[in-house]
């Protein structure tokens, strides 16, 4: 009988164990697949990357971004949020197009806004010392799904990385 037990009990360990395995290969893979679908970083000419900003940005002509750099190259609001008319579609993701000369890399990440609620992770979109941390514009998601699709931010630095924000 003590033996029976025991088989039970070694039974319910290894499914146990098992499930947790499965689990664990089940979110790998659910990574995998979203940096596979959101993240593309491809080498590119200088040109191309000129066309790539020029055709993310075309949508938003006329238009200032929500943000500006102030003389200490700290981002501010060009207008509070709060005051910004609400709008009448609900944006659903956060696009982010960087371009480092250096490397001659383009990067475009397209954020669910409904990700950016959960965690306020430190997002470096160019690396090193010269590049653009996100949280610098310490973002309110809330006020960005009210306002609608809008140009957030066109960074541009010193050495020719550019960085540019927007919602759809």
């Amino acid at each position: 009988m003590a033996s029976s037990k025991a088989r039970t009990w070694i039974w319910i360990i290894a499914g146990t164990l098992g499930l947790v395995v499965l689990a664990l290969i089940a979110a790998a893979g659910a990574g995998v697949y979203f940096v596979a679908h959101h993240f593309h970083a491809a080498r590119t000419t200088s040109s191309d990357a000129i066309r790539a900003f020029d055709a993310a940005r075309a949508p938003f002509a006329g238009q200032r971004p929500l943000y500006e750099l102030d003389s200490a190259e700290r981002p501010r609001p060009v207008v509070p949020l709060a005051d910004r008319p609400s709008g009448t579609v609900t944006p659903t993701a956060l696009h982010v197009l960087a371009w480092d000369p250096d490397e001659e890399r383009l990067v475009r990440v397209s954020l669910p806004l409904w990700l950016l609620h959960f965690r306020r992770q430190r997002i470096d979109l160019v690396g090193r010392d010269r590049g653009f941390d996100l949280n610098r514009l310490d973002l309110d998601i809330d006020e960005l799904e009210r306002i609608g699709p809008a140009l957030i931010f066109d960074f541009r630095n010193h050495d020719g990385v550019r960085v540019l924000l927007w919602t759809q």
